[in-house]
């Protein structure tokens, strides 16, 4: 007499007649037996639905894990890859650097960072002589300089003149205290050109050589001895400028 409801609820009914009583205790049963049976279908669902539940995020959570591991192999793999790649770019690296060091610089090290300390050293010490060498340089150039100064005021300042009177004709001819001159060349020139030498004297005068030399005209042949002279002078002592 405790019949159920289809909202779970409990309906408690009394009734004075046996049949009534009796039918509806026959009801009440079937209602019991009825809602029981809805119960255990609505529970064996909820427990489908909840073992379904279950098992998917089983499968999910193994399906992640899975992921995840390969994620890491991938990771690993690239990690392990990138880090060859490094070592080999420095092992390269370090041949190329202890090509370039003397022998005596790693003479007996083997180590990288011997090697290292030794290639900054080679630096310092290939700075020094660069610097050594830059001085030496600019000591040169200004010599060179100095001495390319001293030479144009020589060249510039070597002349010769050459004039004739009566038969004679002079030649004259200055150029620095350290300029090299052969007077003997001039001479021979002279005796080829069938002139007589009659003077010749060297004197230094305010830092400067003059040479003078005096020779007699034995046969013109109607050609200027003076014209002659310059051009014979002249080729014979091209860097000497004709002052006249």
């Amino acid at each position: 007499m405790f019949p159920l409801q289809r909202g779970n609820e409990l309906l408690i009914q009394f009734s004075n007649d046996p049949h009534q009583e009796h039918a509806g205790h026959q009801i009440s049963q079937d209602l019991i037996l009825e809602d029981y049976d809805s119960l255990l279908e609505v529970n064996n669902s909820d427990k489908k639905v909840s073992r379904r539940s279950q098992q998917k995020k089983l499968i999910f959570g193994a399906e992640k894990s899975h992921g995840d591991s390969n994620d890491y192999k991938k990771k690993k793999i690239v990690h392990r890859e990138i880090e060859r790649q490094r070592r080999q770019e420095m092992a390269t690296l370090h041949a190329s650097l202890r090509s370039l060091l003397p022998l005596e610089f790693i003479k007996g090290k083997r180590s990288i960072s011997d090697h290292m300390n030794e290639a900054v050293n080679y630096i310092k010490h290939m700075q020094e002589n660069i610097k050594e060498l830059g001085a030496k340089r600019d000591e040169l150039k200004i010599l060179l300089n100095s001495n390319q100064e001293n030479h144009e005021s020589n060249q510039a300042s070597s002349s010769f003149t050459v004039h004739e009177n009566n038969g004679i004709v002079g030649i004259e001819i200055t150029n620095g205290l350290r300029e090299r001159f052969t007077l003997s060349k001039l001479l021979q020139l002279l005796l080829e050109e069938g002139l007589e030498v009659v003077n010749c004297h060297s004197t230094e005068v305010n830092g400067r050589m003059l040479h003078s030399v005096q020779c007699e005209v034995n046969n013109s042949n109607g050609v200027d001895p003076s014209e002659l002279l310059r051009r014979k002078v002249a080729n014979v002592f091209p860097s000497y400028r004709c002052s006249d």
